[in-house]
């Protein structure tokens, strides 16, 4: 549910359907509603308790922006959501933000920017710290490990940003996500998907099962083979709840790419494709990258995973230049540590943490953290740490 209960005041009949409708899909509960201005006045000339109320409020004239500056006045601290109506101009804009709305929407609206509007209030009035960034790893090819990169980079992010971090797969299929850390979760992502009624805030919290202080993990189904079937609009409800509960989702992505792989791309705030140092892998990177920028996607990065510094036909520069994304980031092999990493259902980090491979997916996570403004906690590693990582590498060799 959205935070604040939400005041209308329509200046109309009934409030426009449109509008009522794009509330209600927001999860926003309207609370009141009252025809004018001066009949909500009238009612609380004054705030009626402490509790913070969402004012959606409609503009038809000059005169509308001048008691929107009476109700700003009353009810300090309430945000405010302008819908302006009709043809505005600049000099009437200003006048909306200057009389005390937060957020100005024309109407008719775009159910995206409506959403947009209300996200924003949420950072803007304390409810939200930060905005959640989503990442999707996306193998280019089977086999590439991708699934074991989303899993590590999730959980390093949670561990060196001591933040909460969303590890969840969009998979319609059957999930990996628990069976490779060994997890029971009550929920999974088949019954936010399918169930009848639209996800919640409060149904989403439900489906996380907390790996760790910081790690939560939204699993894919895992009892049923079965194809889920999402009615329009479902998954990008679902990713818009856990954005507003963690500061980073970390998506694995399935090598479906049909319509579905795409749009689930398309709730993502950055993309890196997971490839390996050969021609297969290279040759479908470019057909993926060519489908997502014929789509608008443009933010694409590149994880090599496996790298040989040996190979320099496949080199770091050279799949710079060949694929034209940014940034390119190499992952050193570490097969027998990722191998007793999958036996033991945990994260790299805690069998081998000296591991080579950590090293490399602890630098991008320190990266991804700081050009978000995150602060970054590296760990040390101990004499210990790095006989059980040799230890490990032994026994799995």
């Amino acid at each position: 549910m959205f935070p604040l209960n939400a005041v209308i005041v329509h200046h109309s009949q009934a409030t426009p359907e449109p509008l009522r409708l794009g509330l209600i899909d927001n999860a926003v509960t309207i609370a009141e509603e009252f025809p004018t201005v001066d009949a909500m006045l009238q009612r609380w000339p004054s705030p009626p308790d402490t509790t913070r109320r969402l004012i959606v409020i409609q503009l038809r004239s000059v005169s509308d922006v001048e008691k929107l500056s009476r109700l700003e006045g009353h009810f300090p601290g309430w945000p405010v959501l302008a819908v302006v109506e009709g043809d505005v101009d600049t000099t009437s804009l200003f006048q909306v933000s200057r009389a005390g709305a937060s957020q100005i929407l024309p109407f008719p609206f775009d159910p995206l920017e409506l959403e947009k509007s209300l996200d924003r209030l949420l950072l803007q009035f304390g409810l939200r710290e930060s905005p959640s960034i989503v990442i999707a790893i996306s193998g280019v090819i089977e086999g590439c490990g991708a699934t074991s990169l989303s899993i590590n980079l999730a959980a390093e992010l949670a561990a060196i940003g001591e933040i909460p971090v969303v590890l969840t797969e969009m998979s319609l299929g059957m999930g990996r996500l628990a069976t490779q850390l060994d997890l029971n979760p009550m929920m999974t992502t088949q019954e936010l998907l399918t169930d009848d009624a639209d996800p919640s805030l409060a149904t989403v919290k439900a489906a996380l099962t907390a790996y760790n202080e910081h790690l939560l993990v939204l699993a894919g189904q895992t009892k049923s083979l079965n194809r889920l079937t999402p009615p329009p609009g479902r998954l990008h409800k679902v990713v818009r709840c856990l954005r507003q509960v963690s500061n980073f989702i970390v998506m694995d992505m399935p090598y479906t790419f049909d319509p579905d792989y795409f749009q689930a791309l398309l709730e993502a705030d950055q993309i890196f494709l997971v490839t390996r140092q050969n021609v297969p892998s290279v040759q479908s990177a470019k057909v993926i990258r060519d489908a997502l920028y014929a789509k608008g996607i443009k933010d694409i990065g590149l994880i090599v995973n496996q790298y040989d510094s040996e190979l320099k036909s496949f080199s770091k520069s050279a799949l710079k230049d060949l694929l034209q994304l940014n940034p390119v980031v190499p992952v050193a092999d570490d097969g027998p540590g990722h191998q007793a990493a999958i036996q033991q259902a945990r994260l790299l980090r805690e069998v081998v943490p000296a591991s080579r491979s950590i090293t490399d997916i602890r630098a991008l996570a320190a990266t991804i953290l700081e050009q978000s403004h995150f602060p970054v906690h590296l760990p040390i590693i101990p004499i210990w740490d790095r006989l059980k990582t040799a230890l490990n590498r032994f026994r799995n060799s």
